[in-house]
């Protein structure tokens, strides 16, 4: 029964822990601002936090970081929280866990800085 209410929650968590969020741009490490898509290879599934869940607050977090030659997540950091304080850690979490398709411009494998990823937690 214990194990039950666990797989409930844990579900419960999933299906309300959806993000929305838009395309993902950087800028070109060393051009002239020369901003480039990227394409993720995984979905971003941050976690909704239990105490969130348990008030029933809702809110919204911009992250910003760097994706490497190979695709990884390097330094994200949180620009933009609101409320401060609830939903920084789950979403700093998620985004290391992002994998982009290697970025490439003119050609060449690049380093893309200034991504930034608005994640929206809300109550279904």
């Amino acid at each position: 029964m214990k194990y039950c209410k666990k797989s409930f929650f844990l579900a419960f968590l999933l299906l309300i822990s959806f993000p929305s969020f838009s395309a993902d741009f950087g800028t070109v490490k060393g051009s002239d601002n020369q901003v480039i898509e990227l394409v993720r290879m995984n979905k971003l599934l941050p976690e909704y936090p239990r105490q969130a869940v348990r008030y029933g607050i809702e809110g919204s977090v911009k992250v910003q970081f760097n994706v490497d030659t190979f695709g990884a997540v390097l330094d994200p950091f949180v620009v933009e929280s609101n409320p401060p304080g609830l939903f920084e850690r789950a979403s700093i979490k998620a985004v290391r866990k992002l994998i982009y398709q290697p970025p490439v411009f003119e050609d060449e494998a690049v380093n893309v800085e200034s991504v930034q990823v608005d994640i929206v937690f809300k109550l279904q």
